[in-house]
């Protein structure tokens, strides 16, 4: 039996005979326009497509999230921005003319409405809360900065900022603790705040710590001291929420000196039902390896516009993509992610390719 028939019949039957589903989840509104930080599931038309959309507000005035077309099922990136109540969410693709985004106004009875712009069109849309068969969640954030050498006037300064989701106290606790643990590592943080602020005084520990073994003429040039300047970012988003399945991304981007920072997506399958975090060897069949690499093949030369003929190493490190374990599982097909240099050089960025259950159903367990 393949996946995509799997997935759809957890959906449909766990839910209601799984003691840990969600229950009392379907009538929940999130107030989007008060609310200091948020999670919601929203869900409409985008001119003649449904489509659902997985949004967070991970900082002040900062929008975080991905949306997918539901006939396709694969995710798209959203970052988004507030400007007074107009809220703009941009799509991100490696289409560099034209920005695509959602524009418009969040209301606090669960509704984002506006107009989406893109490929020389636009349409008007209005996305309702739907966290039916959803597992509810929270979103925390902290920032903070330290000097690096305090008794310094025009000392550098090192900055840190910390999201997470955090499960709703709606959430069954069992099911809860296992999304506590794979957002923290561990299942002894029972408060967000508490792990956010660990993190936070580690990062000022080793900052200072750090210059202890500097050259001091280093902080009296401006220019080597910029780059004291040091920032780690660190947030979570939602790709994926449909039981028995929550797709998580960790995001962290450090910038520690040098010519540039480094930063990377990391994502997990949860099967929540299970308790288990999805790897390939779950889904495929053995020996998929090799299958797998040509489909990714073909999705990165769709995706970047390159014909069959051209190699792959004119552009990448790699003359075939291979599968990894950052994994992201739909109920339409599978997601491989690459970090920078992982398959290609710092400028193409990370590069996340989806590949349909329909092209995939020779290796499907």
């Amino acid at each position: 039996m393949v996946l995509v028939i799997a997935v759809a019949l957890l959906s449909c039957n766990s839910r209601n005979n799984h003691p840990n589903a969600p229950v009392n989840t379907a009538n929940i509104i999130v107030p989007l326009a008060s609310s200091p930080l948020f999670y919601t599931q929203l869900k409409g038309k985008l001119g003649s497509k449904e489509i659902t959309m997985q949004l967070m507000k991970t900082a002040p005035n900062l929008f975080r999230g991905y949306y997918c077309d539901d006939s396709t099922g694969q995710p798209i990136a959203l970052w988004g921005t507030l400007d007074s109540t107009l809220v703009n969410i941009y799509e991100e693709t490696n289409n560099n003319s034209e920005d695509r985004l959602f524009s418009g106004y969040l209301s606090d009875d669960g509704k984002f409405k506006g107009v989406w712009h893109g490929d020389g069109t636009s349409y008007h849309f209005e996305l309702l809360t739907d966290l039916k068969n959803a597992v509810p969640l929270k979103v925390f954030y902290q920032i903070d900065s330290a000097r690096l050498l305090p008794s310094m006037a025009k000392s550098p300064i090192g900055t840190v900022s910390n999201s997470i989701i955090w499960p709703d106290s709606l959430a069954d606790s069992t099911v809860a603790r296992f999304i506590i643990e794979q957002v923290t590592g561990s299942s002894r943080y029972p408060d967000p705040q508490k792990f956010l602020r660990k993190a936070i005084d580690s990062f000022i520990l080793s900052y200072r710590l750090s210059a202890r073994d500097a050259d001091s003429s280093e902080f009296s040039d401006n220019s080597s001291a910029m780059s004291w300047n040091w920032t780690t970012d660190n947030d979570m988003k939602v790709v994926y929420n449909t039981w028995p399945l929550l797709v998580i991304e960790k995001y962290a981007y450090d910038f520690t000196g040098g010519a540039h920072g480094n930063w990377g997506a990391n994502y997990r399958t949860l099967d929540l039902a299970k308790r288990k975090v999805l790897t390939p060897e779950d889904i495929f069949k053995p020996g998929y390896k090799e299958v797998l690499s040509g489909l990714l093949d073909k999705a990165f030369k769709a995706r970047f516009h390159m014909s069959e003929e051209e190699a792959l190493d004119q552009n990448l490190l790699v003359k075939t993509i291979p599968p990894n374990n950052n994994m992201i599982v739909t109920g339409k097909g599978v997601c491989f992610s690459y970090v920078p240099y992982e398959i290609g050089p710092y400028a193409l960025g990370q590069v996340t390719l989806f590949v349909p259950f329909t092209e995939m159903k020779s290796i499907l367990k």
